[in-house]
């Protein structure tokens, strides 16, 4: 990952975990967000790790400026 792991609020449809995940990976949000759906319907502790991963991972201070470009 070449950019750092952390929530981005402004994007967030939750706590901004898969905003922030997408923008770490370099991939579209909506995938993120499609794969832990099936991560939290498949498996079930999908909605466990969410809520502490939530809690652990810090919060961007601000949108980062090439957000939109990286997970489009």
């Amino acid at each position: 990952m070449e950019r750092p792991f952390k929530r981005v609020k402004k994007a967030a449809w939750i706590g901004g975990i898969c905003a922030g995940l997408a923008y770490a990976l370099g991939t579209p949000t909506w995938v993120i967000r499609g794969l832990w759906l099936l991560l939290f319907l498949g498996a079930g502790f999908g909605g466990l790790l969410y809520i502490v991963l939530w809690i652990v991972v810090p919060q961007w201070p601000a949108e980062p400026l090439d957000y939109e470009s990286v997970t489009a």
